[in-house]
């Protein structure tokens, strides 16, 4: 069962990109959704998180809520939304909160047994930038990336790390060739049948073209390779250009996908010409044009393997490799 199907909430932060969740796995329905419904948070709350702090943190008896009812009402805004509260657990008390937490959760309901800890890092893409072809370097940054885990308590075959190589050139966007593909896959997976890798290629469900500018020959793609025999342990490829950083949004913003029917009625029609109008500015400034210098955009070609191979990965790509496969336009003709 994939994690996110389980049933699970976030119960701390540590810093602002790790989030603790506990999963509580006999909640999982095939049929249901991966949610923790209000009547067992507050079982949870009332019964076994505010009893774990009474008993273990006694100093928080002044600062945690009464009930979850009471911790609800007061976390909820004018706007309908909820802010929350925090409450800071030193490192040392954190493992018996864990513990007796955990064995509260045991007794109170046959729902919460075998709960667990999942620890979710995010935002640490690019997080430990490093030169590929000195080890030293490929070691701090393991060790960095790493400086929460306890990785010689890890079975490394389970656990898979996204290792990337950036190519860039100063002024220029540097994007893939369609027509290297196989070559970059072959490479990458070099006891892989060459057959079997352009039958891969041509595979809709595990191969995915990312095209640039509607323009044939400029194309990233992304591709499964976890079934994919003799493929020295990669699980995913992806070929990309950064790029499309200036114009990627979390939420739906001006670069949203458009609905056809926008462009049928006044008000949005109008919208849509004022946020092309920025948009164009955003793409006039990433050439360079006014006062600002511009935006550059790399080739980046990240691998999914396990966590021991991850030090000795895509270290480089050969120059002759790097030269057929990509192309590096001037940015003011690029954008």
């Amino acid at each position: 069962v994939p994690m996110h199907k389980i049933p699970n909430v976030p119960l701390g932060k540590v810093q602002q990109r790790h989030v603790v969740r506990i999963f509580f796995p006999r909640l999982y329905s095939a049929d249901g959704a991966a949610m923790v419904s209000q009547e067992n948070l507050a079982l949870v709350y009332d019964r076994c998180l505010r009893p774990t702090l009474a008993e273990v943190l006694p100093e928080f008896a002044d600062r945690a809520p009464t009930s979850y009812a009471a911790a609800y009402m007061q976390a909820k805004t004018r706007a309908g939304g909820l802010a929350f509260n925090t409450l800071d657990v030193p490192w040392n008390r954190l493992e018996e909160v864990a513990t007796v937490l955990l064995a509260k959760l045991q007794e109170q309901e046959p729902a919460f047994r075998d709960a667990y800890f999942v620890h979710e890092l995010r935002g640490t893409k690019g997080g430990t930038i490093h030169d590929g072809e000195k080890d030293w370097e490929r070691q701090m940054a393991f060790e960095d990336m790493f400086e929460h885990v306890d990785v010689d308590n890890l079975n490394p075959q389970e656990w898979l790390v996204d290792v990337a190589l950036t190519i860039g050139v100063e002024g220029h966007v540097v994007t893939w060739r369609k027509s290297c593909h196989r070559d970059l896959l072959r490479h990458l997976m070099p006891r892989a049948c060459p057959q079997k890798v352009a039958a891969l290629t041509k595979n809709k469900r595990k191969f995915h073209f990312d095209r640039t500018l509607q323009i044939k020959e400029l194309a990233g793609f992304r591709a499964t390779t976890a079934n994919f025999k003799d493929n020295d342990e990669i699980t995913y490829v992806q070929a990309y250009c950064t790029e499309k950083n200036a114009s990627y949004q979390l939420h739906p913003g001006v670069f949203r996908r458009r609905q056809p029917k926008e462009l049928l009625q006044k008000k949005t029609e109008q919208k849509i010409v004022d946020d092309l109008d920025v948009m164009s500015q955003v793409f006039y400034e990433c050439a360079g044009e006014g006062n600002v210098e511009g935006r550059d955009g790399c080739a980046r070609l990240e691998i999914r393997i396990p966590l021991d191979k991850a030090r000795d990965s895509l270290v480089t790509l050969p120059r002759d490799m790097v030269e057929r496969c990509v192309v590096a336009i001037s940015r003011r003709v690029w954008w």
